[in-house]
């Protein structure tokens, strides 16, 4: 019975298939031999860092760092692990107080490629370093307003304005010793021979109240990355300040100097504003209400287009009637017009004096007949009783004296 079981074609194929997985065992061994090599540049990455946020903690230092693993592996495994990502997750959500860190790293931290398989034998023997260090400290944010400094020059005949910033403000968020550091963004401009306003989004600088740079600010989040920075570069112009003479109470443009100080202002705007401008006039005076000498302060009004660099804000006009005489009238030529409806209306006042101005040779062939003097009450409030309304002087027949000065008379007001 035994020589038949030797004799058998089935103890042949048997003893050939243990023969060739003992071979195939062996040459893979062979092929593919277990090696030690070192991992390294793993990038650590952390886990629960929402957690953190809602703290109001975050990781200030240690957020960025490698490890290297020493491993024993096949060669199959190592060109996996080669061409994987490798990477050491420390857990943080636990972390509730601000501090320094230290967590070892253990074989449960490392998470390997894909590709590597429960089946895939590796022995990490041990990293470097031992622990992953980190800080976890307080998060902070804040808006900071965004300043400017000019480090450049303007073109001669040409004036910088004010910076303007959109927006006026950036928010900085981080650290929160770094963030309490921070007083405002600065953007510097260091153009020369400026003649146009310069308009360009620029990044900016973190600075403390003492204007230096904040120290380690590259490690803040800042939003916007950039600003809108608006520097206007306006024309200058020297103009002269004038006033309109209305010719009155016998006197002319000829008949008078004029005075005005200052004489002229330094006024800034764009170049195609102050083109046309020559001259900017403070209003109208009326010679008929001058007599002798006026002096008055009058404002310098400038269209909204442009500033007054000079910095006054109203100058002195003084005027002097010359060469002319005057002659005083005793007037009783008084006349009522335009009386209100259901109102009677009488003169209280029976005369008065009037003052006329001209050459001295048409002065005095001027009588008192020639004036007369109209006290209009179309726009009189009709109430009764007596007041004084203001009224005006005609001068009839002559064409080179004027009457001087404004008038009032007096009347009494009673229902018809």
């Amino acid at each position: 019975m035994g020589k038949k079981i030797l004799n058998s074609k089935w103890i042949y194929v048997i003893l050939s298939v243990l023969l060739a997985f003992v071979l195939w065992l062996y040459v893979g061994r062979e092929a593919n031999p277990e090696v030690t090599n070192t991992l390294s540049h793993v990038q650590v990455v952390y886990s629960g860092l929402e957690s953190l946020e809602e703290r109001g903690l975050m990781i200030s230092e240690g957020a960025e760092q490698t490890v290297s693993l020493r491993i024993r592996a096949t060669r199959d495994v190592w060109r996996r692990l080669n061409q994987g990502d490798t990477t050491v997750t420390i857990d943080v959500s636990g972390i509730a107080e601000p501090g320094e860190q230290s967590v070892s790293i253990t074989t449960r931290n490392i998470s390997f490629p894909r590709s590597i398989t429960v089946l895939d034998s590796i022995d990490v023997q041990y990293t470097s370093p031992g622990t992953v260090d980190f800080t976890v400290s307080r998060w902070a944010s804040k808006d900071v307003p965004v300043q400017g400094v000019f480090n450049g020059s303007v073109a001669e005949g040409y004036q910088r304005e004010e910076f303007s910033f959109a927006p006026e403000t950036v928010t900085v968020s981080g650290q929160e010793e770094l963030v309490n550091q921070v007083d405002h963004a600065l953007v510097t401009v260091s153009q020369e021979e400026m003649s146009t306003t310069y308009m360009e989004n620029c990044s900016y600088t973190l600075v403390d109240a003492n204007g230096e740079p904040v120290a380690n600010a590259e490690q803040l989040d800042t939003s916007p990355e950039t600003v809108l920075a608006t520097l206007p570069i306006v024309q200058l112009k020297e103009v002269q300040l004038t006033v309109d003479i209305i010719p009155g109470g016998g006197a002319t443009e000829d008949d008078v100097t004029v005075e005005i100080d200052p004489l002229t202002i330094t006024v800034s705007g764009e170049a195609a504003d102050l083109a046309e401008l020559d001259s900017i006039s403070l209003g109208e005076i009326d010679l008929s209400t001058v007599f002798g000498t006026q002096t008055e302060k009058m404002p310098i009004n400038l269209d909204a287009s442009l500033t007054n660099v000079s910095g006054p804000a109203e100058a002195t006009v003084t005027v002097r009637v010359e060469g002319l005489s005057t002659k005083t009238l005793e007037v009783d030529n008084i006349e009522i017009i335009n009386k209100p409806a259901g109102y009677e209306a009488d003169l209280v006042t029976q005369s008065c004096t009037v003052l006329v101005r001209g050459p001295q040779e048409a002065l005095d062939a001027v009588t008192a007949s020639q004036i007369r003097i109209v006290a209009d009450l179309s726009d009189l409030d009709p109430s009764t009783g007596t007041r004084t309304v203001p009224v005006r002087v005609y001068l009839d027949g002559s064409s080179e004296v004027g009457v001087v000065g404004t008038y009032n008379v007096s009347i009494s007001i009673t229902r018809s």
